[in-house]
Order: structure tokens, then C-alpha cells, then sequence
């Protein structure tokens, strides 16, 4: 999947809000037009964050997993 920085941050910040509000994976991927991997791979690369700007520092993970 070839995705560049800017819809990277932008999936990550769709799928924190998104799971926030309860929705599960199943959901989220078939919304936003996902695979269930690349949602995990940004779901995980979330957890423990707590800055302001995390969304961004989730893409630059995602970014380098991908």
C-alpha cells in the first residue's frame, strides 16, 4: 500500500477517533476503506501515547512499519 505522509496522518487520526468512540476493526476498515493490517500496525503504534501532537508521531511510526 503506497500512501504518503500527509493520508498516513490522516488514517491515523480517522482510526484513533474512530476506535475511541467504540467502533471495532471490522467497522473502521470497511468505512474507511482499509486493510484490517494497516489498521492494527496504526492501533498499535498508538498505544502509550499521551502528547498533544501524537497523531502525528503515530504516522511517522506507521510510516516506518509499513
Amino acid at each position: 500500500m503506497e500512501r504518503d505522509f500527509k493520508q498516513i496522518e490522516q488514517d491515523v487520526r480517522q482510526v484513533i477517533e474512530m476506535n475511541e468512540t467504540g467502533k471495532d476493526i471490522e467497522y473502521i476498515t470497511s468505512t474507511l476503506d482499509l486493510s484490517a493490517d494497516y489498521v492494527n500496525i496504526i492501533l498499535a503504534c498508538a498505544q502509550g501515547f499521551t502528547e498533544d501532537d501524537h497523531p502525528t508521531a503515530i504516522a511517522h511510526l506507521v510510516e516506518m512499519s509499513l
